[in-house]
């Protein structure tokens, strides 16, 4: 029986777990010992991912991580990345891929409501999502809430958010809001919303209200993809982002994510990908039109939206969505990859 290999597991907490498996353990055999590992009992709509630098793919349930991670050695020859260099060495993610509208199972799975919540806090700070600053000092309040729990003058005061790394104000503050104040008005403000929450709020009960602000954004939940070159769409700015969530596609400006346009799946006629483009086509059966884009993330971007379908159609055939909405199961059926 050949050894075992040793794989790393990122959380988007930046924790890390060690998987002791088979070189030919499949990408699924992994997700399952992570499951295990995390006592999960709402799993569905976690994946592991692989991540280099700005590139990031779901594992394929027959991809095998040993393998992968020998294709990392030839790409980096074995070494680690220089100290100062910008670049991160390859990694596997476990995170939550697919996000729909009712995840009432999740929030009831402590474990995965957690996980859900710490990629959101990633999310957020990272300004994945767009967020006000009343909004951002609201959720650092409940941030520090639910790490530290009820306020303490002595403890939470000047300094606090700056004396270490862990409590790091970057830690709590959106990095494209970050600038726009003193770094001790930032602090200020959280404390003064931390300490509005003493007596009232357990750091579970904070969990959940900061989840039910952001699960609130038009676009949480949406998959982005990095900014690429519109092909001769005249109605499209030159350079766009993509995302992909349970409604359909969303394109948005490169600068502050504003929305340019949204297309829902039952609007979808096609999708297509090549290794250097993806194009979808929208309209009816009577008119459509067609956009095409520039991209390497084509064939990942295709293979999102053909997920979200397969799920809403599985929910559809089983009565899981009692919603009257638009949405019917003729609409994801007629979906197809041109």
């Amino acid at each position: 029986m050949a050894a075992k290999v040793v794989v790393r597991v990122h959380f988007m907490d930046n924790s890390v777990k060690a998987f002791a498996i088979d070189p030919n353990a499949s990408a699924a055999q992994l997700r399952d010992l992570v499951i295990d590992r995390r006592e999960l009992k709402e799993s569905r709509c976690f994946f592991l991912f692989e991540k280099k630098d700005d590139w990031e793919r779901c594992l394929e349930h027959e991809d095998k991580p040993v393998e992968i991670m020998k294709s990392w050695e030839n790409i980096t020859g074995g070494k680690s990345s220089k100290k100062g260099s910008d670049a991160k060495e390859p990694q596997f993610i476990f995170k939550k891929k697919i996000f729909l509208k009712d995840d009432d199972k999740e929030m009831d799975d402590p474990n995965a409501k957690n996980l859900v919540y710490i990629q959101a806090v990633h999310d957020v700070i990272h300004s994945v999502y767009t967020c006000s600053v009343p909004e951002a000092i609201k959720l650092a309040g409940l941030q520090l809430q639910i790490t530290y729990g009820d306020h303490s003058p002595s403890i939470h005061c000047a300094g606090f958010l700056s004396k270490n790394t862990s409590t790091n104000l970057k830690n709590f503050v959106p990095k494209t809001l970050y600038p726009q104040k003193k770094s001790s008005e930032w602090e200020s403000l959280i404390l003064k919303e931390h300490a509005k929450l003493a007596g009232t709020k357990t750091p579970e009960e904070a969990k959940t209200d900061y989840l039910l602000i952001v699960k609130q954004w038009h676009l949480y939940g949406t998959t982005f993809f990095p900014p690429c070159r519109s092909l001769g769409n005249k109605t499209v700015p030159s350079k766009v982002i993509i995302g992909v969530n349970y409604e359909g596609i969303v394109l948005l400006k490169t600068k502050n994510k504003e929305l340019v346009s949204e297309h829902l799946f039952t609007e979808i006629c096609s999708w297509a990908s090549s290794s250097g483009t993806f194009a979808f086509e929208f309209g009816n059966q009577t008119e459509s039109q067609k956009y095409t884009f520039e991209t390497k993330q084509g064939s990942i971007i295709a293979s999102t939206i053909q997920v979200y379908i397969d799920i809403l159609v599985q929910m559809l055939k089983n009565g899981d969505d009692d919603d009257d909405d638009d949405t019917d199961s003729t609409s994801f059926s007629s979906d197809s990859r041109a």
